[in-house]
């Protein structure tokens, strides 16, 4: 989708009236600086920004931009007589009426993954509202496949196809190689779970991906999970299957399509910087994901991060072979333009996913499961080792209470052996954690991200299953954070929350949990005000970009998102609705053309979100407790590890 700077006709007759006003010059031009005069100012008018900045005006009204970055702000007349002499001046009035913030920053984000996903046909059982359409869910077997039949149809003679969505609690247990040879005999077809765990091929997209069943066939977990009749791999059979699969989407284009859908849908969401922690690509798909996001107007920073624990057992488990594998993948995928690797930066694991409960608890499960870790405290101690000793920021994946202790106990431990005063460790997710454990880490310097829909889609639930009530209900905690002094972002981990920051922000201040009707942890809540430091300047801390980006100040990058109405002036339970109109990238404006894209909170959502609740984990096929994605970055992670090797 092509991207053009939209000015409205007022703009642009105020655009011809400055170049026009020479003779009645309210500022002489000799108190403009020589490097100012130099280049073209345009003055942002907005009767309502939000600074988000310690040091601006309190009546901001303007900002006058000058390549790409902040030159001057002020009130709307100061500003505008004071920049009138400039020869090269543009006053753009079309967000006059419109609410102007810093740009929003992700610090959690996959757009990779995210690509992934959108480089399909979707037929799931929820509703979807996508910047290049909208989908309506199906809740049976035979909608499923009536639809099927309807995209087939509809997909270019010779076309492969390819559908993600399909959930057997919704669409029936019979999905396999005959149903989809049924479909089509000619048209390879691949259908992919729901939860990303689970594919299923017939039988010219067997041989189209030139499989043998001796190539499904062998010894270990991996080839216990591959089903050669049925056409069906699941789980750890991913990892014999994916690398081909992977193959394919790039070969094909669909990884390309897939990166202009993603673009286009972390865009609409007001987003204009986004740190992606824990990339590992094949080279083709590195190549492939730059060569799209860059291919046309793309407004945003798009910062990467090495995944460590993946480049750590690819180096035997030897932590110093480990940081140079990941040294060498940020030197052999180079940067370019606004798509660069974050300066010694590091992301490592702890505990397991909250999706899956398999976050470890200082108590346990009231249901007497165990939970797992990613990296066992000895691990994680030993690979961060060089990283901490050689000054690396260190993003850590930690999701229960006693993942977050130990995860705290090592880096108090490498910090006492190596004392560093701004390490700025990050403690991402943080499902549940223990309040008395959180001054601790702020005193060491630590600070967290938090993903707040956990609490929305996970807390009424978990507090029947698995977790518990006391625990369920101060899940993803706010205010605990806040209040011991921390620094505290938001982040969604898109795909496993929309990539929507005002979602985020509605989460935090609401608490609201699935059902509607119920506030969980209310002592949890944080203001609104926190919540978007939590999505501009918080955020860009935690990055270490706060001196590029996160609020608007002299001489920070000119981004801006811009909304419909301020998130201070609404009903808190009306945050995620806003419209985001546009957003602002370096001083080019990029209008918005579907805005909130994602799952739709519909009422048929709803619905569908709170049947997936109410499925145990076994009959899923895989370690979810409610069907959403969780922990299929990993696992798509060490398909792409072993596709590389």
């Amino acid at each position: 989708m092509k991207r053009t700077m939209k000015l409205s006709a007022v703009a642009m007759s105020i655009a011809l009236l400055a170049a026009c006003s020479k003779q009645t010059n309210v500022v002489d031009m000799a108190d403009l600086s020589k490097e100012v005069l130099a280049s073209p100012v345009t003055v942002f008018v907005s009767n309502d920004i939000v600074t988000m900045s310690d040091v601006a005006p309190e009546q901001v009204t303007a900002i006058a931009v000058q390549n790409g970055k902040i030159l001057d702000l002020g009130e709307k007349e100061a500003l505008l007589k004071k920049y009138q002499a400039h020869p090269g001046l543009i006053v753009d009035r079309q967000f006059e009426d419109k609410v102007l913030t810093p740009g929003f920053v992700e610090p959690h984000i996959h757009l990779w993954l995210s690509a992934i996903l959108m480089s399909t046909d979707f037929i799931t059982p929820a509703d979807w509202k996508l910047p290049w359409g909208d989908v309506k869910g199906v809740h049976s077997e035979e909608a499923f496949i009536n639809r099927l039949i309807e995209v087939e149809k509809a997909t270019p003679e010779g076309d492969p196809l390819i559908v993600w969505g399909y959930h057997n609690y919704f669409h029936g247990k019979n999905m396999g190689r005959d149903v989809l040879n049924q479909i089509s005999e000619t048209r390879p077809i691949i259908v992919w779970h729901r939860s990303f765990h689970e594919l299923f091929f017939n039988n010219a997209a067997i041989e189209m991906m030139g499989w043998e069943e001796s190539d499904w066939s062998g010894e270990g977990l991996a080839y216990e999970q591959l089903d050669w009749e049925r056409g069906h791999a699941f789980e750890n059979g991913g990892k014999i299957i994916l690398p081909e699969t992977l193959k394919f989407l790039v070969d094909s284009g669909r990884f390309a399509t897939g990166m202009e859908r993603t673009r286009d849908y972390v865009q609409s969401g007001g987003i204009t910087a986004a740190i992606d922690p824990g990339v590992i690509a094949t080279p083709e798909m590195y190549e492939q994901m730059v060569s799209i996001l860059l291919d046309d107007a793309f407004p945003m920073d798009y910062w990467l991060i090495p995944a460590g624990n993946f480049t750590y057992a690819a180096g035997g488990y030897d932590a110093d072979q480990g940081k140079l594998i990941a040294e060498a993948q940020t030197r052999d995928y180079k940067g370019q333009d606004q798509i660069q690797w974050l300066p010694k930066f590091v992301k490592l694991f702890s505990d397991g996913a909250m999706y899956s409960q398999l976050m470890q608890l200082k108590d346990g499960y009231i249901d007497g499961h165990h939970g797992e870790w990613l990296q066992t405290p000895k691990e994680l101690e030993d690979s961060m080792r060089p990283y901490w000793n050689d000054d690396y920021t260190i993003v850590i994946h930690a999701n229960g209470d006693l993942g977050f202790e130990s995860a705290l106990d090592v880096m108090d431990a490498l910090n006492e052996e190596t004392p560093r005063d701004d390490h700025r460790t990050s403690f991402h997710h943080l499902g549940i954690t223990d309040k008395d454990d959180i001054p601790r880490a702020v005193e060491s310097g630590a600070n967290f991200s938090v993903n707040p829909y956990y609490t929305h889609v996970l807390a009424e639930l978990y507090s029947k299953e698995g977790v518990g009530k006391e625990r369920a209900e101060v899940m993803a905690r706010g205010r605990s954070f806040i209040d011991a002094g921390g620094v505290l972002s938001l982040h969604s981990d898109a795909p496993m929350a929309p990539a929507q920051p005002l979602a985020l922000v509605w989460a935090a201040v609401n608490r609201i949990g699935l059902s509607g009707e119920t506030v969980m942890g209310p002592e949890e809540r944080i203001t609104v005000d926190e919540a978007m430091r939590a999505i501009t300047i918080d955020a860009a801390y935690t990055a270490r970009l706060e001196d590029q980006v996160g609020s608007i100040d002299i001489g920070k990058y000119a981004n801006f998102t811009v909304l419909e109405q301020s998130p201070y002036n609404v009903e808190p339970e009306s945050i995620r609705d806003i419209d985001i109109a546009a957003t602002v990238y370096r001083g080019v404006a990029t209008e918005i053309e579907v805005a909130n894209a994602g799952l739709e909170t519909s009422d048929n959502n709803q619905t569908v979100l709170k049947l997936m609740s109410r499925i145990p984990s076994a009959s899923l096929g895989h370690s979810h407790a409610n069907g959403d994605v969780c922990d299929s970055a990993l696992l798509f992670q060490q398909a792409m590890y072993e596709a590389i090797r």
